[in-house]
């Protein structure tokens, strides 16, 4: 069983994952932290773990957008005074993405890969230890041949399903106009060090609290790591804020190593928190799965769309025309949220439900919300 705790992030992803080893054991995979001010959500969740068992076998940062990344800096100030172990960190920065270019990343990708080199924690372990003088391995596809995966604790293996090198070149000249315009140096951790300490929106909180229609173009987005977790016959497809086709091409190929016409999931975190951009027919035809977790309070960007939505519930319709004989009951789609607010209410009325064969879920409380894969 795989367990998801969409943590309040606002517009953001900060998805807390646990899955259980031999015995009592529990593994862990923080996936994202969120935007710098809704933090205290992932800070105070470390916390609530015993000392002794405050542990993450994997911390994953998809991509480079505020929403994304800035609650990983500040979770890795924190990490010491958390007493928080980490087993390996998975993220693209400058060392992968400069490995076929030659320019750096953007400031915060600078600030996080600044912050990995200075605690020396493991860097895309999982998918080949660097040979002397080299960095770290870029986590994406490669051209052709087989997918990449790692093995994890507890019997769990994830295998990644995007980005692939075409869109970390987009990503490299992308960071490189930003870079010019801040007027940074590129492959300079201890500026970027500098740099961190000054952004007291991105400083760790333990001194504090211890003491549409249209396709997403966005070269971040599509260069975010999306995979494919399992555990003991279950399984969770996670997307970050990945372009529907890319993420379509990487679970094609996939298919094409499993057999299959779809990709049977427990359950799917939306891409880019619903957005219609991201969210298209074309990768939910790849896929085989009733529940749909959406992370998002709406702010900024009024995630989720309803076109999005549409095409889940169209999505699971299509499932049961195929696999249910005319007239039979079917299983509902799930969409479950972890906020209720002005953008994700609109799904919670019965009526609708009933009508459309859904189940909206909402947190019980301000933690945010947890599920069985």
């Amino acid at each position: 069983m795989i367990t998801v705790e969409m943590l309040p992030a606002a517009h953001g992803d900060a998805l807390w994952i646990e899955w259980p080893g031999k015995g009592s054991n529990v593994h862990r995979m923080l996936v994202d932290a969120g935007p710098s001010p809704t933090y205290e959500a992932v800070f105070e969740r470390v916390k609530k773990l015993p000392p002794r068992s405050r542990h993450l076998d994997v911390l994953v940062a998809t991509h480079v957008d505020a929403d994304h990344i800035e609650g990983v800096i500040r979770l890795l100030q924190d990490r010491l005074a958390l007493k928080l172990s980490i087993d390996d960190v998975w993220f693209n920065g400058w060392p992968q993405i400069s490995e076929h270019a030659g320019l750096l990343g953007a400031d915060q990708g600078e600030m996080l890969q600044a912050l990995i080199g200075s605690q020396q924690l493991p860097w895309n372990a999982a998918f080949g230890r660097p040979t002397r003088g080299r960095p770290p391995r870029a986590v994406c596809l490669p051209t052709r041949g087989a997918l990449p995966s790692a093995d994890l604790p507890g019997g769990a293996r994830a295998t990644l399903v995007g980005p692939g090198r075409p869109e970390l070149d987009k990503l490299f000249k992308e960071w490189g106009k930003v870079l010019r315009n801040l007027g940074v140096t590129p492959g300079k951790p201890d500026e970027a060090l500098d740099r961190l300490a000054r952004r007291k929106s991105l400083r760790g909180l333990a001194a504090d609290l211890l003491g549409g229609e249209r396709v997403d173009t966005s070269v971040p987005n599509g260069s975010s790591i999306a995979f494919l977790l399992e555990h003991d016959g279950h399984r969770l497809l996670l997307t970050g804020d990945g372009h529907g086709k890319v993420l379509a091409r990487g679970v094609d190929r996939l298919l094409g190593k499993l057999g299959g016409p779809r990709l049977a999931v427990g359950a799917v975190k939306v891409p880019h928190h619903g957005s219609a951009a991201n969210v298209t027919d074309e990768l939910l035809a790849l896929l085989d799965t009733r529940r749909f977790l959406i992370s998002t309070n709406g702010d900024k960007f009024n995630h989720p769309d309803a076109a999005a939505i549409d095409r889940m519930l169209a999505a699971v319709d299509r499932l049961d025309e195929a696999e249910q004989p005319a007239g039979a009951g079917a299983a509902q789609a799930e969409l479950v949220f972890n906020y209720r607010s002005r953008t994700t209410e609109p799904w919670a009325d019965p009526a609708q439900q009933r009508e459309r064969r859904y189940t909206a879920v909402y947190p019980a409380t301000a933690a945010g919300t947890t599920v069985e894969v």
